[in-house]
């Protein structure tokens, strides 16, 4: 029970020093600048994973920036590499760490916790000091694993058995630790043999996300599984040459798997796709043969000009949400402004066709409204591209600016869902409720507020104006493209 107790504080030390740490800006910097190049990648994943010791949360982390399009396959594969990689360096700490340390930070943390404005440093030293302490407990319980750690023999087995425990606890540093402790227990070579093990187990944690429903874990987890599983394939012969640095395996493993993951990164990604293609975007209801029939081929134009206006529907929820959290890029849009561009691209043929074969005028609006689309999309697109510009001078809107931001994107994002609707229903109310609304005083009134602020003299204001007024001009140019649309719903 102390084992596994020991365990359980070494677990719970990892997870509240990175919780300390996620909070902090100075991360969200490191992790902006990582995220220009796989360079940008690895050596900013070394520092966050570090500083963090959370190789796994920084691996989850960039799967969801992969999800959304922040990061490329490769940057993704480096960043959690790197991260895991740098994350190993807490396990130096416990090779140094001398008796009654421990003790001495769980007090300091618990008085830093006592402070709120210190409660985040408070929550590092506790976690440390619970690092140390976990540590220690698992040292002495260690005698009922021996029994069973002296049954494994072997560079292969004691391989598996690490492979095994780092997919079951998701932890290289975990698994490293125990190593640490069974070294002179075990024939040589074999606790350095779980280190390497476990290494590529950590990979788990992609697989348990896969399994949860998100595909996109599939692509990034089986590459770097299979990369670990060969790189440390090459190393297991060689730990015979000092086999009982348990520490200097752990972090030249992790390192190599980074550094030689990044000139291979484009047949890993090639092998990605391979195995879980993506699927191409085409039209889902156009036609060829229905444009024999108008009526139809007017019908299936219109339900697929409602999918496009989805699909930027979606852009614009994904625009609000990095205004949001001021956290995100331009290139996390890419995937779905594709789909609308390859969208458009076959209306515009589709109905270009239908109005040439029959002249009805409904196919030439529906032409008119696809391109329209197509235009809101890009201007959604230039919201994050202004906000991103912003921040990337380590800028940010002021707390009221924002909130009118928010307040302008909010507005158009429910009239553009209500005509959507319209487009899918032919809900024609819908329509007339749209170009009911009027805008222009709306956003005069957010001008105008603006301007009282700038009159104020606050700072954050008069720093951030123009990415300000850029933005707000691009959401009344959206807003007014709605209302365009609305009307061209009423003329079919």
């Amino acid at each position: 029970m102390h084992f596994l107790a020991g365990l359980a504080l070494f677990l719970l030390g990892l997870h509240l020093i990175s919780e300390a740490l996620a909070g902090w800006r100075g991360r969200r910097v490191l992790l902006s600048r990582g995220l220009g190049s796989p360079a940008g990648s690895l050596v900013y994943g070394l520092a966050l994973g570090a500083l963090s010791g959370s190789g796994s949360g920084l691996g989850l982390l960039a799967l969801a920036l992969l999800e959304v399009g922040v990061l490329t396959h490769a940057q993704a594969a480096l960043l959690a590499l790197a991260a895991t990689a740098g994350a190993g360096v807490w396990v130096g700490l416990l090779a140094v760490a001398r008796e009654g340390v421990q003790e001495a930070l769980l007090v300091l943390g618990l008085f830093l916790y006592l402070v709120a404005a210190w409660r985040r440093w408070g929550f590092f030293f506790l976690g440390l000091g619970l690092l140390l302490l976990g540590f220690a407990e698992m040292g002495r319980g260690l005698d009922p694993v021996l029994a069973l750690a002296r049954e494994v023999r072997g560079l292969g087995t004691g391989y598996l058995v690490g492979l095994f425990l780092g997919g079951l606890m998701g932890s290289a540093n975990a698994v490293a630790a125990l190593a640490l402790l069974l070294v002179g227990e075990l024939a040589p070579g074999v606790a350095a043999a779980m280190v390497l093990g476990a290494g590529v187990g950590t990979t788990s944690t992609f697989f348990w996300a896969a399994l949860g429903g998100r595909g996109e874990a599939w692509r990034l987890g089986i590459p770097l599984f299979l990369h670990r599983l060969l790189v440390s394939g090459f190393l297991l012969p060689l730990v015979w040459i000092i086999p009982e640095n348990i520490l200097a395996w752990h972090l030249l493993g992790h390192l190599l798997y980074t550094l030689l993951y990044w000139p291979l990164s484009g047949v890993w990604g090639r092998v990605a796709q391979g195995i879980f293609p993506k699927r191409k975007v085409v039209p889902k209801y156009l036609r060829s043969e229905a444009l024999d029939s108008p009526l139809l081929a007017l019908a299936l134009a219109r339900r697929e000009l409602s999918r496009v206006a989805d699909t930027v529907r979606s852009m614009l929820v994904q625009s609000v949400r990095v205004l949001s959290q001021e956290e995100g890029r331009e290139a996390s849009l890419q995937e779905q402004e594709e789909k609308v561009d390859a969208l458009t691209r076959e209306l515009v043929l589709y109905t270009s066709e239908l109005a040439r074969r029959t002249g009805d005028e409904r196919a030439v609006r529906l032409f008119v409204a696809a391109s329209e689309l197509e235009r809101l999309g890009d201007l959604v697109r230039r919201v994050v591209r202004q906000a991103e510009r912003l921040w990337s001078q380590g800028l940010r809107f002021s707390p009221e600016g924002k909130e009118d931001l928010l307040l302008a994107a909010s507005r158009v994002l429910s009239r553009l869902e209500r005509l959507g609707a319209a487009l899918a229903t032919g809900e024609r109310a819908l329509a007339k409720e749209v170009l009911g609304e009027e805008g222009g005083e709306f956003f005069q009134g957010l001008k105008r507020a603006h301007l009282r602020r700038l009159e104020a003299g606050l700072a954050q204001t008069r720093a951030s104006t123009l990415a300000h007024l850029d933005i707000l001009l691009t959401l009344e140019e959206i807003d007014q493209g709605v209302a365009r649309l609305a009307q061209l719903v009423l003329e079919l």
